[in-house]
């Protein structure tokens, strides 16, 4: 019957389950946990069983059941763990706890020697003991929680020290006997135990909550960066299939309209030194002006191409630009090649704008330059070169009164290479795509309308700011 009462007893009871509650958590403890649970974990494992061996030990009569000075000697090592492990986990990053933990146990043994001996003749000298180390570690949790994280559970820890004092206080109030006394005192600290366990379990969770929630609003991002990026690399698909559809064109430009002219300067040049070596240097004066023609085609080309390869390739380097001026400048210089190209061209309202006068320059001249070309042979041409605001941006157009073109085909001016068979002009069919890469390089469009034997009109978009 006497083992069957060590196990009936509550202080037994108590101390196995606040055992098994440490084993738990030390054997379930991740990573993570470990140098803190091991601490906590440890603490609770050892209280148990001294608890249930040292009652066990009075009940079998091993040991006398007044020897409660004893009690606090036994306690305090577990209390320093105890305590080590809170400033473990409330401190990830501390180091030499294990000194930390023989420092608290030492000053413990030495506080609760002094308790003792100061009060020899007090029957509850040993649970007072207990006590004061008690209110010293939940005056550390106030300290803490309110010098450091406002962690709500370190004031629920802090009051749960302070119920095996509290009960103390009551137990003497009452006139209660050591002995009496004795069999509830585990009672707070179970609690004490159980509370620091679901705290932490609690805390724990609500921080893995947050993460998961971190994590799948990462995920999230993750995935319309991941759409964002995919929509890229389908619009630098677009615009690499666009460049090699333009590389193409350039080798086809090459191989034929590059080499047209220089073909042609070697025929000229052959016939020129036959008729040379015939005697007859009269006959290679023309051949050699028509290989002079040539070789400008050919230098207007090159031009051309050095042009759209400036418009694709060097970004739009943007400062006020008076577009009366620039205008002015541009049809003063084709005045050389066009004479009366100044009586010809008439200006319109135009802005001051943030652009590339490079860009633009080459726009204007271009514009204006085919209107003046195509119109030749037109009596009473007249080109006006204006400019209107729509909100956000400014519309230019160049309009003339000149042959014009089918409208259904004006997609194809714009094309590299690309000219219309029925206007027998010199050209090299890159001044138009030059204008087109110009404009888009400022974020603007471009277009054309016009109607065989009614002029056309060439207009362009550049934003207001």
């Amino acid at each position: 019957m006497g083992w069957i009462n060590v196990f009936g007893d509550l202080r037994v009871m108590t101390g196995m389950s606040v055992a098994l509650l440490g084993a738990i958590f030390l054997l379930y403890a991740h990573r993570g946990s470990w140098p803190y649970v091991r601490w906590m974990a440890g603490s609770a494992l050892v209280f148990g069983l001294l608890q249930m061996l040292y009652r066990a030990a009075e009940l079998l009569g091993a040991v006398r059941a007044a020897a409660g000075e004893v009690g606090p000697f036994l306690v305090m090592p577990c209390l320093a763990a105890l305590v080590v492990g809170l400033h473990t986990y409330l401190s990830p990053k501390a180091r030499r706890q294990g000194l930390r933990f023989l420092l608290i146990t030492a000053v413990g043994f030495v506080l609760s020697a002094l308790v003792v001996i100061g009060f020899a003749g007090e029957p509850l000298r040993g649970p007072l003991a207990t006590a004061v180390a008690l209110i010293a570690t939940s005056g550390w949790l106030v300290w803490r929680w309110w010098r450091r994280e406002r962690w709500f559970g370190q004031l629920v820890l802090a009051a749960s020290f302070l119920l095996h004092p509290a009960l103390l206080w009551a137990a003497h109030r009452a006139g209660m006997d050591a002995l009496a006394f004795r069999q509830i005192t585990p009672m707070p600290i179970v609690v004490i135990y159980f509370l620091l366990m679901t705290l932490i379990l609690q805390r724990d969770a609500r921080q893995l909550a947050a993460e998961l929630r971190e994590r799948e609003l990462a995920e999230g991002r993750l995935q319309q960066l991941a759409g964002q990026l995919d929509n890229q690399v389908r619009a630098r698909t677009g615009q690499l299939e666009e460049i090699n559809q333009g590389l193409r064109s350039f080798s086809g430009m090459v191989s034929h309209d590059l080499r047209g002219p220089l073909r042609n300067i070697h025929g000229l040049a052959e016939v020129a030194c036959e008729s040379i070596e015939e005697g007859q240097p009269a006959l290679a004066t023309p051949l050699v002006r028509k290989m002079g023609q040539e070789a400008l085609r050919a230098s207007r080309m090159v031009g051309d191409l050095l042009s759209l390869a400036q418009a694709d390739q060097q970004p739009a380097q943007k400062s006020p630009v008076d577009f009366a001026e620039l205008t002015q400048q541009c049809v003063a210089r084709l005045a050389q090649e066009y004479p009366g190209a100044d009586r010809l061209v008439r200006l319109g309202p135009l802005p001051v704008l943030p652009a590339d006068r490079g860009l633009m320059e080459h726009v204007l001249i271009n514009l204006i330059g085919n209107a003046l070309k195509y119109g030749q042979a037109v009596r009473e041409l007249q080109v006006t070169v204006q400019a209107e605001s729509q909100g956000p941006v400014w519309r230019f157009s160049v309009a003339d009164n000149g042959p014009g073109f089918d409208g259904d085909r004006a997609g194809e001016l714009f094309r590299p290479f690309s000219r219309l068979a029925e206007h027998a002009v010199p050209g090299t069919g890159l001044g138009l795509t030059v204008v087109r890469r110009a404009v888009q390089q400022h974020g603007g469009e471009v277009g054309a309308a016009g109607e065989p034997g009614r002029g056309a009109t060439f207009w362009w978009t550049l934003p207001a700011t």
